[in-house]
């Protein structure tokens, strides 16, 4: 997303971890590093205490997943970690949208850093899960 939508709080988290990633013929050669960026946002009239970030967005919830994927066998792909990810920002109640981005530096050694990003409402969110 970039911007930050009006009147919305934005808990940002970026790391980077060592993914499976293997849809790719590619890239199978083990994990590999992978830069992951997410950023969940909540409308400030939705929060009834701004001095408590569990009311915000609580970024550790975000951080975590993203840590989680190292040890999830059924994340082989950016994608379905992505979808992983998304999932545990909109646990939050107060998260209306979420982006989240990431990058493997490594896949054509230097020369090319393959990338996906993927953007959702709510109820985008919501619709992909009936």
């Amino acid at each position: 997303m970039g911007q930050t939508p009006l009147n919305h709080w934005c808990a940002s988290v970026e790391a980077t971890i060592d993914l499976r990633t293997g849809c790719n013929p590619l890239e199978k050669h083990g994990p590999q590093a992978v830069i992951v960026h997410a950023e969940a946002y909540a409308p400030m009239d939705a929060i009834d205490n701004p001095h408590d970030i569990k009311q915000v967005v609580d970024y550790e919830v975000i951080f975590l997943a993203i840590r989680k994927l190292e040890n999830n066998p059924h994340c082989e792909c950016l994608e379905s970690s992505m979808l992983e990810v998304m999932d545990a920002m909109f646990s939050m109640r107060v998260v209306s949208s979420g982006y989240i981005s990431m990058h493997k530096p490594h896949v054509y050694n230097g020369q090319g850093t393959p990338a996906i990003s993927l953007s959702m409402t709510r109820e985008q969110w919501e619709k992909s899960k009936q």
